[in-house]
């Protein structure tokens, strides 16, 4: 079951996410909403995840062109 507290939790650890400048306090809070939105949703079935990164690669290409 989810918890108000872990709703606030992803969220506080998103918005942190979006300010921080420094790319290993950056790192360390990517990892750490991973592992909040994984305890809220389950992690992710690999399947979903290799079209997750093929979509974001093909999306970060088109931006690149």
């Amino acid at each position: 079951m989810i918890t108000h507290s872990q709703d606030v939790d992803w969220v506080s650890i998103a918005e942190q996410v979006s300010v921080e400048m420094d790319s290993a306090k950056l790192a360390i809070l990517v990892k750490r909403l991973c592992h909040a939105l994984d305890a809220r949703h389950g992690p992710p079935a690999l399947d979903q995840t290799k079209r997750d990164i093929e979509q974001i690669t093909a999306s970060s290409q088109g931006l690149s062109a």
